[in-house]
C-alpha cells in the first residue's frame, strides 16, 4: 500500500504529469470550440444546385453542380451533404436501380465556396423532381430547399420504310405550282423565326415592326407545293382485351418514340405539329394539345411525352379521331399510332379519307383491320 503511496505521490510530482494533463484537457476544449463552432457554420452554410439542362432525351448526358458557400471565419472540414436521387438514375458512373441516398463530401475554407460537378444520364423517360438536401451532424440535421424538376424526353426511333412504306406520306398535298416553294408566291409576312433563311427576312417590313417597343425582324413566308402540317394520335387501348398492362406500358414507350420521330420530322419542314391521345392527363380523360409551331410548343409537346403514364382509363380513339380532326385545318396530315384498328375506329378513317384527309395508321402490333 505504500509502495502504491509513493508511486501516486511521484506522480503528482512529475511535471510531465501536469504537461500530459494539461494537453488532453486542452484538446477536449478545442474539440468541445470546434464542435460548437462547427454547429455555428452549418447553420450559415449555403447551399445550392445547378443543372446544365431541365430537359433532356433518354441516354444523354448533362452536368449536375452542387455549390456550397461558407459565409462564416470557421472552416468546416468533411462536410456531409445527402441527397436523393430517383430511380433510373446514372451519376458519375454508379446507377440507381431504387431511390437512392447519394453523399457529397466538401472542404470549405472561410468565406469561401467550394463546387462539385456530376455527370448525370438517366435511362427511362418520365418527369423527375428532386426536392432538398441535407447535412447531418452529431444527431442535428441542417436541410435545404432545393427544388428542381427534370423532364426526360423519348429517344425518337424511326418506323421500318420496309413495312410502312407510306410513312413519308406527309405533303401529300399537291398545289398547282410545280416547284417546293416560289418566291413570287408570297403567303404571309410574320415574326422571325430561329433558323429562317437570310433571304427570307423583309427587311423593309422588319423597319416598321416593333414588339414591345423594340425593333422586330419580319420574314416572309412563301407557298409551298406541300404540307407539313401534322396531327398525331396515340391509342393505347385498342386491342384485345386480354393485353397486359406490361404490354401496354410496351406500347406506350415505343408509341411515344415514333411520336417523337414524327415531331422532329415535321419541325424540320416547318410544319405545324399537334399531339391527341387517349391516355388520362390530370383530371382530364384524354390529352389534347392543338396544332401550333414553335420552339415553346415543341417543348410543351415533349413535356407532355414526359409525362404520359399509363393509368388503365379507356377512353375510345374513335371517338378522339371525331371530334378533333374537324376542326384541323384541311392540309393536315393525320397519324394514328395504335395497337390495333377495330372497326369503329377504321370507319372513321375511312370518313376522313373521303373528305380528302391524309391518313396513315402506324400499328404497334404489326396488325390491322
Amino acid at each position: 500500500m505504500e509502495v502504491l503511496v509513493e508511486i501516486f505521490y511521484g506522480i503528482l510530482l512529475s511535471a510531465w504529469f501536469w504537461i500530459v494533463l494539461f494537453s488532453v484537457l486542452l484538446g477536449c476544449f478545442l474539440v468541445f470550440l470546434y464542435r460548437r463552432g462547427k454547429l455555428y457554420a452549418l447553420g450559415e452554410l449555403e447551399y445550392g444546385r445547378a443543372f446544365s439542362a431541365d430537359g433532356i432525351f433518354v441516354g444523354d448526358e448533362f452536368t449536375f453542380t452542387e455549390t456550397v458557400h461558407n459565409p462564416t471565419l470557421f472552416p468546416l472540414f468533411s462536410v456531409e451533404i445527402s441527397f436523393f436521387v430517383p430511380a433510373g438514375f446514372v451519376i458519375d458512373g454508379v446507377e440507381c436501380r431504387e431511390y437512392k441516398r447519394i453523399v457529397s463530401v466538401f472542404h470549405i475554407p472561410p468565406r469561401a465556396s467550394v463546387r462539385k460537378e456530376h455527370v448525370v444520364s438517366v435511362e427511362a423517360r418520365g418527369m423527375y423532381e428532386m426536392q432538398s438536401a441535407s447535412v447531418f451532424y452529431r444527431k442535428n440535421e441542417f436541410p435545404f430547399s432545393v427544388p428542381f424538376r427534370l423532364y426526360v424526353f423519348p429517344r425518337a426511333a424511326a418506323v421500318n420504310l420496309d413495312e410502312l412504306p407510306a410513312l413519308y406520306r406527309a405533303g401529300d398535298y399537291i398545289a398547282s405550282r410545280k416547284s417546293i416553294e416560289d418566291p413570287f408566291f408570297l403567303s404571309e409576312i410574320r415574326p422571325y423565326r430561329l433558323g429562317d433563311p437570310m433571304r427570307a427576312i423583309n427587311f423593309k417590313a422588319s423597319v416598321r415592326s416593333f414588339s414591345g417597343g423594340r425593333p422586330q425582324l419580319m420574314s416572309n413566308a412563301y407557298d409551298s407545293s406541300r404540307s407539313f402540317d401534322t396531327m398525331i394520335f396515340l391509342d393505347l387501348f385498342s386491342g384485345d382485351e386480354t393485353t397486359k398492362e406490361t404490354r401496354r406500358e410496351e406500347h406506350l414507350e415505343r408509341g411515344l418514340s415514333f411520336a417523337t420521330y414524327l415531331l422532329s420530322e415535321t419541325l424540320k419542314q416547318g410544319g405545324t405539329i399537334g399531339f391527341a391521345s387517349n391516355c388520362a392527363s390530370g383530371t382530364n380523360a384524354y390529352l389534347h394539345v392543338p396544332c401550333a409551331s414553335g420552339a415553346i410548343h415543341a417543348r410543351h409537346i415533349l413535356e407532355c411525352f414526359a409525362s404520359l403514364s399509363y393509368t388503365g382509363r379507356d377512353y375510345s380513339i374513335a371517338s378522339l379521331l371525331e371530334q378533333i380532326p374537324y376542326g384541323l385545318p384541311p392540309k393536315t396530315d393525320i397519324y394514328l399510332i395504335t395497337p390495333y384498328v377495330n372497326l369503329r375506329t377504321a370507319t372513321v378513317l375511312s370518313r376522313l379519307e373521303r373528305m380528302g384527309r391524309n391518313v396513315l395508321v402506324i400499328p404497334l402490333d404489326g396488325r390491322r383491320a
